[in-house]
C-alpha cells in the first residue's frame, strides 16, 4: 500500500451538477477529479457534494477553479475543509 494517494476535499457543492461542470473543467486541465454524493444523508438533510482530488493536485485545482468558478453561487469556500477525507 505504499503507491497509496491521499484524495483531498477541494470544494463543497450543494448540486451534484455544479459539483460535475468543475469536475469537467478540471479533467480537462489533465486533473483527475471525482464527485461524492451521499444519497442517504441527501434524503435527511442537504448534506453537500463534495468534488476531490488527489492531494499532488491541490494546488494547481485551486488555481484551475479560480479561473472558471468565478459563478458558483451553490458553492462552499474550499479552504475550510482541504483535509477531509
Amino acid at each position: 500500500m505504499e503507491n497509496e494517494e491521499k484524495i483531498v476535499v477541494l470544494k463543497k457543492y450543494s448540486s451534484p451538477i455544479d459539483a460535475n461542470i468543475v469536475k469537467g473543467a478540471l479533467e480537462a486541465s489533465g486533473i483527475p477529479a471525482g464527485v461524492i454524493v451521499d444519497n442517504t444523508a441527501n434524503a435527511i438533510w442537504m448534506a453537500p457534494v463534495r468534488l476531490v482530488v488527489f492531494e499532488r493536485d491541490l494546488e494547481l485545482a485551486k488555481k484551475v477553479i479560480s479561473e472558471t468558478d468565478e459563478t458558483e453561487p451553490d458553492s462552499i469556500d474550499f479552504e475550510s475543509d482541504t483535509n477531509e477525507e
